[in-house]
């Protein structure tokens, strides 16, 4: 425990030393003490030291002894002893009442005593505390190092801070589920869970009073809060190191557990394959599901394809699977990884409702973007995601459109993220591709078009384009241009002559506007 005010009234030098103000400030933690004779204090105190005086510096200038004794408030000290007799006899009723005021411990000593013995003495004492919290820390830390060494580390560290610090603990995990120690009944749980809540939400919530907290972290993300709930005792130094090494140890163990959770995964590759390749049945799909997380709620399945520039294969993919998981779990998705060439292949398990699905997958995949442990080869990967499936046995499904994103993204200019739901035309664009009769279709549409640009270094093409995007608006696409009516008129005569004055009639049109999405998609043009 710190030493207080209160502490060194009971010191043997303090035996003829009298408190004549700020009685409830008696309970302040003191640092240090030092002797101060001079009245402008300026930079000389840090806070939370204790002050020994003779008032030789304001004597009989009362105005001079109260401006001192409002520096030491202002700068938090810890308190004022004052001897009279040599210098002073009496302390003026004006510094009395400021002290009082403002709850700041003032003493006197009646007589001469020896400044050197006091602070000898008291900074002696304070040493010897310090030395002993270090020790006990030191001791702390080596338990929870044989912990972690041990079987269960993880309860038994937790038991293990609780018993140490003498409060209860809770240990709040990202999804919600809250581990409270010692164990308390369901209506005690009830009635904490409140107040554990808030403290959790607000990470400054360290404010030394009932509640404190400290975040779960290992390579820059949250697995979990560790909580201390107190009863009577004030929150000390000493106990934030003790959470704060906890804590750290907690960290530890959770990468531990999860290091050997990726090294049985990577053991499962074949059997990853086999799903996305749709060579496992439904039932043989929900056992290994419900063996790998037995209260895994499948509410949709989808396929998230990671395509890279270059896949190192010195990389330690136990490493980045563990990132990868604990970022989709936190955003509601069950993983299951594969590396294949270059590309990583996440096979999710929707765990959530599916109308935010797509924007909790953006916010996953932002979030491993910006994570500096991480290669720096994912900053500039491209991500392409498949369609959702209902049922676990169709995930081959998902699979397939997920590496038809990825190519249409390259296609058509490379996003971030691209969702196979979104492609729109460029899906059915994909499926002529696939049959070589793109080119002829825009040959035959567009050809004479594109002929006369390249012969003209006009902008026939841009023109067609904007008139179909406006729906034949002409002040919309003569302001689109940025072109004068009289321009557009021209070239629109021009469009009638190059495609048949019935290329706005539905049918027609409607060809034609493919043709002009083809051109873009086979010119890699966005």
């Amino acid at each position: 425990m710190p030493i207080k005010v209160s502490d060194i009234l009971n010191r043997p030098h303090f035996k003829r030393a009298t408190v004549i103000a700020g009685q409830q400030g008696l309970t302040s933690k003191i640092r240090w003490v030092h002797v101060m004779e001079v009245t402008q204090i300026g930079k000389l105190l840090s806070g939370s030291e204790l002050i020994l005086s003779t008032g030789v510096g304001w004597k009989d200038q009362n105005n001079t002894g109260l401006s001192f004794l409002q520096q030491l408030i202002d700068k938090k000290a810890s308190g004022l002893c004052v001897e009279l007799g040599t210098y002073i006899n009496i302390i003026p009723q004006s510094m009395i009442k400021l002290a009082e005021a403002n709850d700041f411990p003032l003493i006197v000593f009646q007589g001469e005593v020896r400044f050197i013995d006091i602070t000898q003495d008291l900074n002696g004492l304070l040493m010897e505390t310090h030395y002993k919290m270090m020790a006990d820390l030191e001791s702390f830390s080596n338990k929870l190092n044989h912990l972690l060494l041990s079987t269960d580390s993880f309860h038994k560290i937790l038991r293990l801070f609780s018993k140490f610090i003498n409060s209860q603990v809770a240990y709040v995990r990202v999804e919600g589920e809250i581990d409270i120690y010692p164990n308390v009944s369901d209506s005690e749980i009830m009635s904490l869970k409140d107040k554990i809540t808030e403290c959790v939400q607000n990470e400054n919530a360290n404010t030394g009073r009932k509640i404190n907290n400290q975040p779960i972290k290992a390579m820059g993300h949250k697995f979990a809060d560790l909580v201390v709930i107190n009863s009577n005792e004030e929150w000390t130094e000493f106990d934030s190191l003790i959470l704060d090494r906890t804590a750290t140890a907690l960290a530890q163990e959770q990468l531990r557990a999860l290091y050997i959770e990726e090294k049985r995964k990577q053991q499962e590759v074949d059997w990853i394959q086999k799903w996305l390749n749709g060579e496992h049945s439904r039932e043989e799909i929900n056992r290994y599901l419900s063996a790998v997380n037995p209260n895994l709620d499948v509410n949709g399945c989808i396929v998230c394809m990671c395509q890279l520039e270059k896949l190192d294969n010195q990389l330690d993919f136990t490493f980045y699977s563990m990132v990868f998981n604990s970022v989709f779990e936190q955003k509601g998705f069950f993983s299951l990884l594969l590396f294949e060439r270059n590309q990583i292949v996440f096979a999710l398990v929707n765990k959530r409702n599916k109308c935010n699905w797509k924007e909790r997958l953006e916010d996953a995949v932002t979030q491993i973007r910006n994570t500096k442990l991480l290669n720096e080869i994912f900053e500039r990967a491209v991500y392409g995601v498949g369609k959702m499936v209902d049922q676990v046995d169709q995930l081959k499904e998902s699979y397939i459109t997920a590496e038809q994103t990825i190519s249409i993204n390259q296609k058509v200019g490379r996003q971030s993220i691209s969702f196979y739901d979104d492609l729109h035309i460029y899906r059915y664009l994909y499926l002529l591709d696939e049959s070589n009769n793109l080119q002829n279709l825009v040959s035959d549409y567009l050809g004479s078009i594109l002929e006369f640009d390249a012969n003209n270094n006009s902008q026939m093409f841009e023109t067609l384009k904007i008139f179909l995007e406006v729906n034949g608006s002409k002040k919309e696409a003569a302001s689109r241009l940025f072109i004068v009516r009289q321009t557009l008129y021209h070239r629109l005569n021009k469009l009638y002559e190059l495609l048949g004055e019935d290329f706005m009639q539905p049918e027609k049109r409607l060809v034609i506007e493919l043709a002009v999405y083809t051109y873009a998609f086979l010119h890699q043009e966005n």
